[in-house]
């Protein structure tokens, strides 16, 4: 339910009485959090922050900038979930705390209102994506690229040498809704592809990947007209209205595709559309449907690892697998990727010492905190360096482009790939050694 004072600047979109009261202050949360592990402070523990909401919502403390910016600092991994004793909906909780601060009085008022230009006017309209990420895909396919970083070209701006770090080695074609994918002959079953925003424009090779990888297993992929952006960042910003009208148009535009499943290759993605019917719990022309719609929501390692046979594969190689946090911590998905990596002929499969603590990624985080961010990538580069793998396999777009830095902090020469073309190259291999 929600809040019945009026203490917050936003009532109707304050965290639930429910879900702070839920927080019995255990403790149990706070070695899983990355930010406390960083900083070792209380405030920037969960426990800590529903504290602080706890005492907004009694009107014991103001909403101030420096509440504002513990917040702020969280990465919404809900790593403290996955080990909390009273299922506290914590990432649920921040997202409502954050939703208030648009109406608070707040020092970073102007960065706030370009962060929600950017997700509301750019990521969710694509033909703006597509036109805001053409030159990003030249950059990191031009030889100009190389000659930047030699000639330190790069380092003039931090962001900009941020930003280029990032980048993959090389920027497929894109792969848009409505877009087709090979026919599979003598298909048994048909599974909906959603391409998403960031995914479709800059991954379109993954989204071509999973589409062979399922059709080696009878499923023919299609990538739906009319989906877009799952509203996930969105939501996370605390911009909950525009969160909701996103889920709206997409359980609108996959209406008639029903009951195929929809296979997501984001972990971000697939955590936000599997909780549908919770943000759309309000709504009573969307809350069935969306229940409906979330049950029919698939990580693709989810999926392909429940098929009935998995093809022959070849990989010989030194492989780290990394959790994406909306994977293992939302979505409570951790062995089906290993499992998938263990049928690979020659696939050594490395552990790393945290591969599910979060990479600093996160979304937008890596851009609006990059000093703690810049903090969880070099723990993961120490991790790689240690570990030397030849690959790092992940499943969120996100991750992958945090880890194509940390591969560069590093000094070594791993490759990053999304589990799916890690799939789909030891499939390719085998057949062709066959």
């Amino acid at each position: 339910m929600a809040s019945k004072h009026s203490n917050w600047p936003n009532p109707a979109e304050a965290p639930a009485l429910d879900d702070l009261a839920k927080c019995v202050h255990c403790g149990l949360c706070v070695n899983s959090c990355p930010t406390y592990a960083v900083t070792g402070l209380e405030v920037e523990s969960p426990r800590g922050r529903i504290y602080l909401a706890r005492a907004v919502e009694e009107g014991r403390i103001e909403l101030t900038a420096a509440v504002q910016g513990h917040w702020d600092l969280c990465l919404q991994c809900r790593a403290c979930e996955a080990v909390c004793p009273s299922g506290v909906p914590y990432g649920r909780i921040m997202e409502h705390a954050r939703a208030q601060l648009d109406t608070a009085a707040s020092t970073g008022r102007g960065g706030r209102r370009l962060r929600k230009f950017l997700l509301r006017r750019v990521l969710a309209r694509p033909r703006i994506l597509a036109a805001a990420v053409t030159p990003v895909r030249w950059l990191a396919n031009s030889p100009l690229r190389g000659i930047g970083r030699r000639t330190r070209l790069l380092r003039l701006g931090p962001a900009l040498a941020r930003g280029e770090a990032q980048l993959p080695r090389h920027i497929g074609k894109p792969l848009r809704a409505g877009d087709s994918l090979p026919a599979v002959l003598g298909a048994s079953e048909t599974a909906v592809l959603f391409t998403g925003c960031v995914m479709g424009e800059v991954f379109g090779d993954v989204h071509r990947a999973t589409a062979r990888v399922l059709a080696r297993q009878g499923v023919a992929a299609i990538a739906s007209a009319g989906q877009g952006c799952c509203g996930a960042l969105h939501a996370h910003a605390g911009d909950l209205a525009f969160a909701r009208e996103l889920a709206r148009r997409n359980i609108d535009a996959l209406a008639g595709t029903a009951p195929a499943p929809i296979v997501v290759n984001s972990a971000g993605c697939g955590a936000a559309m599997k909780e549908y019917g919770d943000i759309l719990s309000g709504d009573t022309a969307y809350a069935a449907r969306a229940r409906e719609f979330a049950a029919r929501v698939r990580d693709f390692t989810e999926y392909a690892a429940a098929l009935a046979e998995q093809p022959a594969a070849s990989f010989p190689a030194r492989v780290t697998y990394q959790d994406p946090c909306h994977l293992a911590h939302a979505q409570r998905i951790r062995e089906q990727p290993r499992n998938l990596l263990r049928t690979i002929d020659g696939c050594d499969l490395v552990e790393t010492p945290g591969a599910d603590l979060c990479c600093g990624a996160a979304g937008l985080y890596s851009l609006v905190q990059p000093a703690m961010s810049a903090e969880l990538r070099s723990r993961k580069a120490s991790q790689f360096r240690d570990a030397a793998p030849d690959v790092i396999v992940t499943a969120n777009p996100g991750c992958q482009l945090q880890y194509e830095a940390a591969v560069r902090e590093a000094g070594i020469t791993a490759r990053v790939m999304h589990i799916a073309e890690l799939l789909d190259e030891a499939q390719s291999a085998a057949a062709d050694s066959s």
